[in-house]
C-alpha cells in the first residue's frame, strides 16, 4: 500500500491484531525516537559552540524539572496510578506540562503504562528487556527493545481498555485532544524566553536548542532508561513479581522514577523512594502540594505492607 495514500483508508489492524501505523503516526513515531538522539548530539556538538550562560543553565534546569514533573507526577503517579487527588486545574497543568515532554498524549501514555504493569516482564509487556532470548545477543536485543525499539512497533489494539476512566473525564480528553498544540506552545515559549533574555533572534533559536531539543534528549533517555536499565541493573528491596530494580543513577536523572522495584512492589504509592537515602524529587513535590492543600488522598504503603513484601537478606 502506498504510504502517501490517505491514512483514513488504511485498515485498523494488521494480520496479527496490531494497530496499523498510519503515515502521520509513523512520522510522529520517528520524530519521537530521533529527536532524543539529536538532543544528545546537541550536547556534544552544539552546546560548546552556543556557549550557554548561567541564565540559560538555570532556565534549562527549571524547565527540565517542571516538564519532567509533568510526566512523573502528572502522567505517571496521578493519571496512571491515581496516587493522589488534586483540583481539576492543578491536574490540567500537570498534564499540559506532561504533553510538552513529547512522550505522547496522556491517554495513550497511560494505556501503555498500565499494560506494562499488568504484564511486567511477561508476554504482552510493551517494553520488557527480558523477552528476546538469552546470551549476549538476547540481552542486547532486549535492552534495545526496552529502551527505544518498542516505539517502532505498533501497539496491540486493546490497550485502551484499561483507560476508560480517563476517556470519561472531559478535562483529560481536552488536554489529550490538543496534544500537538501543547508541543507547539513549548517551542514558542522557549523562543520567547530566548528573545527576552538575549534580545536577539539567535538567542531565541539557541533557547529552543536548550529547552526543547536538549531537554527532550535528556528526559526521554531518562524515561527510557527506567524501562530498560531499571529492569536489568540495580538492587531489589521488595517482592514485585518481575525483574524491576532500584537504580540510584537513573533515579537521579528521572526525578525519582528509578526507584523502580519499589514502584512495582507498590504501584499506587505516590512515594517511590521508600528509604531515607532514596531521594525522590517527584514525591517531594507531591508532599509539598499536600502540605499546602493542593493535593489530598496521597497514597503511601503502610508499615505492614512494606514488611510483608520485604525481601529477606541472608
Amino acid at each position: 500500500m502506498d504510504l502517501l495514500s490517505s491514512y483514513e483508508s488504511w485498515p485498523a489492524q494488521d494480520a496479527h491484531g496490531h494497530e496499523k501505523l498510519t503515515f502521520p503516526a509513523a512520522i510522529f513515531m520517528w520524530a519521537t525516537v530521533l529527536i532524543p538522539y539529536l538532543g544528545l548530539a546537541a550536547i556534544l556538538f552544539f552546546i560548546p559552540w552556543l556557549r550557554p550562560t548561567w541564565t540559560d543553565v538555570a532556565l534549562f534546569s527549571i524547565v527540565y524539572l517542571f516538564i519532567g514533573f509533568g510526566v512523573t507526577i502528572g502522567y505517571h503517579r496521578m493519571l496512571a496510578h491515581k496516587s493522589f487527588t488534586s483540583y481539576t486545574w492543578i491536574e490540567g497543568v500537570w498534564m499540559v506540562l506532561g504533553c510538552m515532554a513529547m512522550q505522547g498524549p496522556p491517554i495513550s501514555w497511560t494505556a501503555t503504562h498500565r499494560r506494562h504493569h499488568q504484564t511486567s516482564d511477561h508476554e504482552g509487556d510493551p517494553h520488557s528487556p527480558h523477552l528476546d532470548g538469552n546470551g549476549i545477543r538476547g540481552v542486547a536485543a532486549g535492552l534495545w527493545h526496552a529502551h527505544t525499539g518498542w516505539l517502532m512497533k505498533p501497539r496491540k489494539q486493546d490497550v485502551e481498555r484499561s483507560v476508560k476512566d480517563l476517556v470519561a473525564n472531559p478535562t483529560i480528553r481536552f488536554v489529550d485532544k490538543y496534544y500537538f498544540g501543547w508541543l507547539a506552545l513549548s517551542v514558542i515559549v522557549s523562543f520567547g524566553l530566548g528573545l527576552l533574555v538575549h534580545r536577539t533572534i539567535a538567542g531565541g533559536l539557541a533557547m529552543i536548542v536548550y529547552l526543547v531539543v536538549l531537554r527532550i534528549g535528556l528526559m526521554h533517555h531518562a524515561t527510557w532508561s527506567v524501562n530498560s536499565i531499571c529492569h536489568f541493573f540495580g538492587y531489589r528491596s521488595f517482592q514485585s513479581g518481575d525483574e524491576s530494580r532500584n537504580n540510584p543513577v537513573i533515579a537521579a536523572i528521572s526525578l525519582g522514577e528509578g526507584w523502580h522495584n519499589n514502584h512495582h512492589a507498590f504501584p499506587t504509592s505516590a512515594r517511590h523512594g521508600l528509604k531515607w537515602y532514596e531521594f525522590d524529587p517527584s514525591y517531594v513535590m507531591i508532599a509539598f502540594m499536600e502540605r499546602v492543600g493542593l493535593a489530598w488522598d496521597v497514597r503511601r504503603p503502610s508499615a505492614g505492607a512494606l514488611e510483608a513484601k520485604k525481601l529477606q537478606t541472608s
